[in-house]
């Protein structure tokens, strides 16, 4: 290939990836820790750590007291089976443009609707987690900016693969440590690049269609299908027919016989969550989600008639129409749900190389830059590695504070330590050097990683050595994990601060230093001193 069209391609690969990066970065830390989804929730309901899942009946109750409490919630509301991770159910709807949330009330509670008990507006860290995940916490376009971010990051996947295509034989397993720290930023930026293209190729193909699907519905119905396309909506994203069928008599079955319904109609379907419409009426209809194992996708569905059990649509595992197979499979390579849990620390692993990713690239931009010889950096250099510390720190240390905070401030929203901890880095980024910015906070981002096992301890009856006798690894899996991360982040700050005192000091890594005349690096100073 020409040496001018691969100049391109790399221009387009670096432009492309620092204008990403920074949502890319956030995207991929929380990425990672999306895939514990689940056990995260698990961890930070305190009160609801070792109950026992709940039966059908309180689910059945609970459905009676959303009813009776929000009578017009009866023409559509959710409903989410109880499970090991979640052991009460819960129950949403929409009120005012908005979905609320709601769960049984405990006998005496004050202030609630009869039998129910409405939650707080504040996002959990598991559903803060997500939510950053997809949009970056963005309320409207961020779900469509992180489209946009995955769709530039498969660009600048393909356009690295061209650059680097001619070398990688011979610079694959490569990584040289040493005094050239921009050979050494480029083996490991290049050999995890290389190493997890194939998986990396998959999150951003599946995370632009998961992000961008209703755009691109609203492209095609104007363009191809001149307006004809609204009326199969409902059927692409659910199962239950929108027109009217068949009316039934009687009463709306219980949670229980639906259940067992399912059971005989989609045997490996294990149901999780069932969406109520017209609840009470002759056309009243649920749909059933759950998940199947050993399949690529598998999220699946079956609609019932509500009154009689009637089937009115199955899109489980082998009866699942092209649509639904591919919004299925789509999911589940995007979030690894197919493979259990080797596949699932895998897809973390990954998502965390990710992250590793896109720091390495912006270090590599800044070494690429970096003027030798000269202590004082040009300006456009010291700005990124601000920004570059008070993001990707920022970010970590925002994620750290806010398990510190799930466990010694429950009833603050996870939103607030997060952005708390991101603005503080941003700041203290702007306000000092980059190295004594990423010194301080790396060691506060270990301390509060430290924190969480500690806080679990002192203000839960579990610990870390009563998790593993218990064999709840769930638990001991999460203040495990922030024990290594606190290491790991400790070390780092060790790392950084040798660097910063005694690297080279006319690095932007390094700390701030007296030279021998004005914008001269002291080593060239001495040299020239002793020549």
């Amino acid at each position: 290939m020409r040496a001018d069209t691969l100049k391109a391609y790399g221009a387009i690969h670096t432009w492309v990836g620092i204008v990403g990066g920074f949502a890319l970065f956030i995207g991929f830390l929380c990425g990672a820790l999306t895939i514990f989804h689940k056990e995260i929730g698990y961890w930070e309901r305190l009160g609801e750590r070792h109950a026992a899942p709940a039966g059908n009946d309180d689910a059945q109750r609970l459905i009676d007291a959303l009813l009776r409490a929000q009578p017009a919630a009866r023409q559509a509301f959710w409903l989410i089976l109880p499970n090991d991770e979640e052991p009460s159910p819960r129950v949403f709807w929409r009120a005012a443009q908005q979905w609320k949330q709601a769960r049984l009330a405990p006998s005496g509670a004050s202030g609630a609707a009869p039998g129910l008990l409405e939650a707080e507006p504040r996002p959990g860290l598991a559903d803060l987690i997500d939510t950053l995940h997809y949009s970056l916490a963005l309320p409207g376009v961020g779900l469509y900016l992180m489209g946009v971010v995955a769709l530039l990051y498969g660009l600048a996947l393909i356009s690295g693969l061209i650059v680097h295509l001619p070398r990688i034989s011979r610079d694959l397993f490569a990584l040289r440590p040493g005094a050239n720290l921009k050979r050494f930023w480029q083996d490991a930026h290049n050999a995890l690049g290389l190493l997890s293209l194939p998986f990396h190729l998959v999150f951003a193909i599946t995370g632009a269609i998961l992000c961008l699907a209703t755009p691109l519905i609203m492209v095609f119905n104007g363009l191809v299908y001149q307006q004809q396309l609204n009326a199969a909506l409902p059927a692409i994203d659910g199962v239950v027919p929108e027109h009217r069928f068949a009316a039934a008599a009687g009463r709306p079955l219980s949670v229980a016989r639906l259940t067992h319904r399912i059971a005989g109609v989609a045997p490996a379907l294990k149901p999780t969550a069932l969406g109520f419409v017209r609840y009470g009426e002759p056309t009243g209809a649920v749909e059933i989600r759950g998940e199947s194992r050993h399949t690529l996708g598998t999220l699946a569905a079956v609609g019932l008639r509500l009154n009689d059990g009637a089937v009115l649509a199955d899109q489980s595992v082998g009866r699942r129409d092209l649509n639904h197979a591919l919004r299925s499979g789509v999911y589940g390579l995007h979030f690894g749900s197919y493979g259990g849990l080797p596949v699932r620390w895998l897809y973390f692993a990954l998502g965390l190389a990710g992250a590793g990713l896109v720091y390495t690239g912006n270090l590599l931009w800044l070494e690429s830059r970096r003027k030798r010889h000269v202590a004082r950096q040009t300006r456009a250099s010291r700005v990124m590695a601000s920004i570059t510390v008070g993001v990707y720190l920022g970010s970590c240390l925002g994620i750290a504070a806010a398990f510190a905070s799930a466990l010694a401030a429950p009833q603050v929203s996870s939103l607030a330590p997060f952005l708390s901890g991101l603005l503080f880095a941003l700041a203290l980024a702007l306000c000092c050097s980059p190295a004594r910015a990423a010194i301080t906070l790396l060691t506060l981002i270990a301390i509060a990683c430290a924190a969480t096992p500690l806080l679990d301890a002192a203000l839960t009856p579990d610990n870390l050595i009563h998790s593993f006798m218990q064999s709840n690894w769930r638990l001991a899996g999460i203040d495990s994990a922030a024990l290594a991360a606190a290491a790991a982040f400790a070390l780092a700050a060790r790392v950084t601060w040798r660097r910063a005192c005694h690297g080279d000091p006319c690095s932007i890594w390094a700390l701030p230093r007296q030279s021998a005349s004005p914008g001269a690096c002291p080593i060239d100073a001495g040299e020239r001193h002793r020549r």
